[in-house]
């Protein structure tokens, strides 16, 4: 019983000291992206970026806008919510699937729900990505499932007083690093069209 007793200490000793590390490690990297995003009105993390001095009418940057959503959101989970030529704006759902798994007495799997909208005007175009709410699984010991959706502003550390601080500190400075990939592909496919202009060559 003292030998289980002895054990049992090592493992808990362990698993604080491992525990700390990782909090340590988040709250770092947490810190390096501060500034990066804001809360805006609706109480969702935004990101913006403007991309200007295109070469292109407004019609051509909303194709290339259009085809970028069409590639990258052609999935069930992905929709495509409005599409206004005459406006200049585009409007698409997505997820970010598994931007983090965890493991406590508990394993999560968390992935991102967001929106990107883009505006278009002649020459330049504005990307909005909103990060909206974490669609997180829950693995008990008996690999039992237990689905949830809340809020990513509901948790740490856009609240401080968040349960499971490492838990969602990780959720979001991956989901974050998810958001800088994409407005960069996003930005690289308006200025170099989603097909290269090779294969989309017109003698065919």
């Amino acid at each position: 019983m003292k030998i289980t007793s002895f054990i049992f200490g090592i493992f808990i000793t362990i698993f604080c000291h491992i525990s700390h590390a990782q909090t340590s490690k988040t709250s770092t990297q947490l810190k390096e992206i501060q500034g990066l995003y804001e809360v805006d009105n609706s109480g969702n993390i935004s990101y913006v970026n403007i991309i200007e001095n295109l070469n292109l009418s407004e019609k051509e940057i909303y194709d290339r806008a259009l085809s970028y959503f069409i590639t990258k959101y052609g999935d069930a989970n992905s929709v495509i919510q409005e599409k206004n030529e005459v406006e200049g704006r585009i409007i698409g759902k997505g997820i970010y699937p598994n931007v983090h798994s965890g493991s406590g007495l508990v394993t999560r799997v968390f992935s991102a729900v967001h929106i990107l909208r883009i505006d278009i005007k002649e020459g330049r175009c504005r990307a909005i990505l909103t990060l909206t709410e974490y669609d997180v699984k829950s693995y008990d010991m008996d690999g039992n499932m237990y689905p949830s959706k809340y809020p990513i502003t509901n948790t740490y550390p856009f609240n401080p007083k968040g349960g499971e601080k490492n838990f969602h500190g990780q959720a979001f400075a991956k989901s974050h690093q998810r958001v800088e990939l994409e407005l960069a592909e996003l930005e690289r496919s308006i200025r170099e069209g989603v097909i290269s202009s090779e294969t989309a060559k017109d003698d065919w």
